[in-house]
């Protein structure tokens, strides 16, 4: 049984607990938010999940929940601390908790949803909420086949963008229209996934209630903070099984799609090639990235690593055709990515060519601490996660427009 420290205590409207479910590891982060000002991060920690060496659901979520305990764990005790230090006579508890998920942990799709009449109609929230339900209740069959139908939960449900007979409009409800046209972003995750992991943060912090996301939408928000000017943009992110690509066209979300090829498909290839145990391969890969190899293994080791290079710009190269149904391909590129992978995957998506760009090379923008600098603060010796800061640059809009 998991000792809680918060079975009886207070909660503190300040203080934010963030949950990064990653395809490779789980992040935390406890941090305190300021009306009017910029957050701070109190602090971060990452826990790996165990290296897969046959992908299997019922095994890979079991790893999840041990790498999701120990990052809840050391939490926790942050948290104590944290309650101390200020001098408090009992523990305070985050009153929010926000758990965004990254591939493979959902699906993100985009809806384009459209109501048209002879007669002008008067829209209405019960309208709009109808509308929404019945269109994803479309999606669900739609993907059955890729998750069952009774283990399918709605994360996300939100509207992108509404026209009035051809027109943008932010409000309206009370209008009257002819024709609506409607984009809505929708997030979907495994119930079993989703249940997992609330029971298990239910175990070390108490919450009326722990908001589910995707990570495609906590980046696209945070990338139009950081860049207003760039409307149109492809955003990657490179986790430890999968590489997610994102389309934003004209400030909308346009589309999110995924390929199971991230740092471990690399690790995977040494261990096949050199034969040896996946452990060792990581180390390999490691140290072939910071070029500590000696020559003649580096050469051995670069030659494994570029047949696989090819199969993943082979991978990105068709989801970046596949989205250009919606458009004109934009060369700006913003990534996520381990730090230690960041001049590896530049160079892949920076060589990458294109028809659509008239062979024109993407032009790379890797999002780091630095960038985020303005938006968000932290407190001393917390190391920086992107992931998870990324994610706390949407809390404060979400808590500020929901009023939770």
């Amino acid at each position: 049984m998991v000792f809680s420290f918060f079975n009886k205590n207070a909660e503190d409207k300040t203080l934010v607990l963030l949950v990064d479910i990653g395809s490779a590891s789980v992040g935390c982060a406890l941090v305190r938010r300021k009306e009017g000002g910029i957050s701070q991060v109190l602090a971060t920690t990452r826990t790996e999940l165990h290296f897969q060496e046959s992908l299997s659901s019922a095994k890979f979520l079991l790893a999840m929940n041990h790498a999701l305990e120990r990052a809840l764990k050391a939490m926790q005790i942050k948290t104590r601390e944290i309650s101390l230090d200020k001098g408090k006579a009992e523990i305070v508890s985050p009153a929010y908790i926000f758990c965004t998920l990254s591939s493979p942990w959902f699906i993100l799709k985009n809806r384009h949803i459209q109501l048209v009449r002879d007669n002008p109609f008067e829209v209405n929230r019960e309208m709009l909420d109808n509308l929404l339900d019945k269109d994803i209740e479309l999606l669900k069959e739609e993907i059955k086949e890729t998750l069952p139908l009774k283990d399918m939960v709605i994360i996300e449900k939100k509207i992108i963008q509404m026209k009035l007979n051809g027109y943008e409009i932010k409000n309206p409800y009370g209008q009257k229209t002819s024709q609506m046209d409607i984009i809505v972003n929708v997030g979907i995750s495994s119930g079993r996934v989703v249940q997992s992991i609330e029971q298990k943060i239910s175990q070390f912090f108490h919450s009326p209630l722990i908001h589910f996301g995707a990570f495609p939408v906590a980046a696209f928000s945070a990338i139009r903070d950081m860049f207003p000017s760039e409307k149109s943009f492809i955003f990657l992110d490179i986790t430890g099984e999968a590489t997610d690509v994102s389309f934003s066209a004209n400030d909308i979300l346009m589309e999110t799609t995924s390929f199971p090829y991230g740092k471990n498909f690399f690790i995977r290839k040494l261990s096949t090639s050199l034969h040896t145990p996946h452990e060792e391969a990581g180390t390999l890969f490691s140290m072939f990235l910071r070029k500590e190899l000696p020559p003649d293994q580096q050469i051995l080791v670069e030659s494994t690593v570029a047949e696989a290079e090819k199969e993943w710009s082979s991978r990105f190269g068709k989801s970046i055709n596949m989205l250009s149904r919606n458009g004109v391909i934009p060369r700006k590129v913003f990534f996520t990515t381990d730090v230690d992978l960041t001049p590896f995957f530049s160079r892949l998506i920076t060589k990458e060519k294109t028809e659509l760009l008239l062979n024109e090379s993407f032009e790379v923008q890797y999002i780091n601490q630095p960038l985020v600098a303005n938006f968000i603060s932290f407190a001393p010796e917390v190391s920086r996660d992107s992931f998870l800061v990324i994610e706390a640059l949407l809390v404060e809009k979400i808590i500020h427009s929901s009023q939770l």
